[in-house]
């Protein structure tokens, strides 16, 4: 028989963390892939104006993807938005790679 141990300190992890207005990246997606593979292909390192002229992507689609990315550690950011560098993590190579 076990006793209820009085003297834990509660844990903030126990409290549920809301999800509402958080956008979610998936690792299927194909915008999200599209940078991390052109990055991939250039060893790892891009930058948003490069993004910008030899993908599809509009600017839009990368002033909303980009955050997600970095948030999701697959890219760090670098820089100001005009000369923003964009560089691959481990994961990131993961995800180009088809590891993930």
């Amino acid at each position: 028989m076990t006793a209820n141990d009085t003297n834990r300190v509660g844990s903030d992890n126990s409290v549920s963390q809301p999800t509402e207005g958080r956008d979610k990246l998936s690792e299927h997606d194909t915008r999200s892939r599209c940078i991390v593979e052109h990055a991939h292909e250039h060893g790892g390192t891009t930058t948003r104006r490069d993004l910008l002229t030899q993908t599809d992507l509009s600017a839009d689609e990368l002033n909303s993807y980009l955050p997600l990315l970095a948030d999701s550690g697959y890219v760090d950011l670098v820089g100001d938005a005009e000369r923003e560098a964009v560089l691959l993590t481990c994961r990131g190579g993961q995800l180009a790679g088809g590891e993930l």
